[in-house]
């Protein structure tokens, strides 16, 4: 980016301060009286800008305190005895050239302060989505949710009023064939590519946006797992090229036939190793750029306003060495795509949320792109029901292990993402967030769910205060 190009992308500054209603200048608001609150005055009318501000918050408890301004929420984070910042994102001002704020949910030992507007490029809201591939084969085994009250709910319909925004799923070409392994670990027909067609018609139906994986195998993919479908077992090098590029471009196909045109096309589950092994490994780059190209050429020949997503896993400490060396892969061999997809947990991790941003900062300095976290989780309860400690069997520097706990992680997550520079991290997709214990369901067939203590239900099915995290953001 040259010089004149860097100048111009630069946001503008301050523009009017913070008033206090209804006398004074940056004070901040105590206590929970949610009629106290601000005036920023001065601004452009109709435009957009971001509002950052400083708060501490005492231990929340069952309230999440939230700035709102013309529709744009920010949550506080829990338990900020120093001060934090935060940022309301993509807030209009008004026809006067004002914007009001107002806290939300305010608890007794609440502060805010320093409320300040940047001009901002558009209003973009926040990604928070869960991977909801497995909905079909818990409702075929009687699955039950319930809301706070106890009140049976449709899962989907409840998640998406909750503010569930995108549903990631996840494609596989033919899981579930008792005849091929190991496709046969996998239930026949749940995460095919007609129950991936029906759940994104539900989806969609509900007003989320649509992230398809193309997995390109007939079973789970990840880092050390890429075996081909067995459909393409023994093609050649030039025909699988041919076999990825024809999937993608029929099944993208279907897609907007249908209707549910994606937003997001991930190319590959976890590719940092690779994919299609042995074909596609990282040790033959040239290879696996073809491969990764052949794919992104179908859905930019089909639906050019569609997000290509290149997917890696994040491990011990964020591991940035190795996501530098492999962004920089596809860098040198040109490979197609429009966002860094990350997998962040802080059990995998052993980082936080603010350890993760500094890393996307890096990153997208680096890279000039966008970022999308596509897995997270944390564990709410120490067990899964049996007494195993499940997938995650701690939650990195995050000790605790509890439902607020986890409400509070994600709470943490959102406020950090949405202040990288120039709001490039685009939000978060919760891992298998409905996967909820149900009898003889498991990660495959015959084992036991590992994450039925990470979800977004308790074991009974109840929801839990984690939601709140999706309720009080955009």
């Amino acid at each position: 980016m040259n010089l004149l190009a860097i100048l111009c992308s630069m946001p503008f500054l301050i523009v009017g301060k913070a008033q206090a209603a209804p006398a004074h200048n940056d004070a901040p608001v105590t206590g929970g009286n949610q009629e106290q609150g601000w005036v920023i005055s001065g601004l452009t009318p109709g435009e957009v800008y971001d509002i950052d501000f400083s708060y501490t918050t005492p231990t929340l408890g069952d309230k999440v305190p939230y700035l709102s301004a013309a529709g744009r929420k920010a949550t506080l984070t829990d338990g900020a005895t120093t001060a934090m910042t935060g940022t309301l994102r993509g807030v209009h001002a008004n026809p006067t050239g004002k914007i009001p704020v107002m806290l939300n949910n305010a608890l007794s030992g609440v502060t805010v302060s320093d409320l300040t507007a940047t001009k901002a490029n558009a209003v973009t809201d926040l990604v928070m989505g869960g991977d909801l591939s497995l909905l079909t084969h818990l409702e075929n085994n009687k699955a039950a949710f319930y809301d706070e009250s106890g009140k049976s709910v449709d899962c989907l319909d409840f998640v998406a009023d909750n503010g569930m925004n995108l549903a990631r799923l996840r494609l596989y070409n033919d899981p579930g064939n008792p005849d091929y392994s190991p496709s046969k670990r996998l239930p026949a027909g749940i995460q095919s590519p007609e129950d991936i067609l029906t759940l994104a018609r539900r989806a969609k139906d509900k007003g989320m946006q649509i992230l398809v994986t193309f997995y390109y195998s007939d079973y789970w993919a990840d880092g050390a797992h890429q075996t081909k479908p067995h459909a393409w077992a023994d093609l050649s090098y030039a025909d699988l090229k041919k076999a990825v590029y024809d999937f993608t471009k029929d099944y993208m196909q279907k897609l907007i036939a249908q209707g549910t045109t994606p937003e997001f096309v991930s190319i590959g589950n976890e590719i940092q190793a690779g994919i299609l092994f042995p074909d596609g490994a990282c040790g033959n780059p040239r290879q696996m750029a073809e491969l990764l190209n052949a794919g992104a050429k179908a859905v930019r020949e089909l639906t050019p306003d569609a997000r290509i997503v290149i997917h890696s896993a994040a491990g011990e400490g964020m591991a940035e060495s190795t996501l530098k060396w492999f962004f920089g892969l596809l860098r040198d061999y040109n490979v197609d795509y429009d966002i860094i997809g990350i997998s962040y947990y802080p059990f995998w991790s052993n980082s936080s949320a603010s350890q993760f941003r500094a890393v996307a900062n890096r990153l997208i300095n680096g890279f000039d792109k966008d970022i999308l976290i596509m897995e997270t989780g944390y564990s709410w309860n120490a067990t899964l029901p049996s007494g195993y400690p499940g997938q995650l069997s701690h939650n990195g520097p995050y000790a605790e292990f509890s439902k607020l706990g986890q409400r509070d992680f994600m709470l943490d997550l959102s406020n950090q993402i949405k202040q990288v520079n120039s709001g490039r991290v685009l939000g978060y997709i919760y891992w298998d967030p409905i996967f909820i214990e149900t009898p003889g369901l498991g990660w495959v067939v015959g084992g036991q769910n590992v994450i039925s203590n990470t979800t977004l239900f308790g074991f009974q099915g109840e929801s839990l205060p984690v939601l709140d995290a999706y309720k009080y953001n955009n």
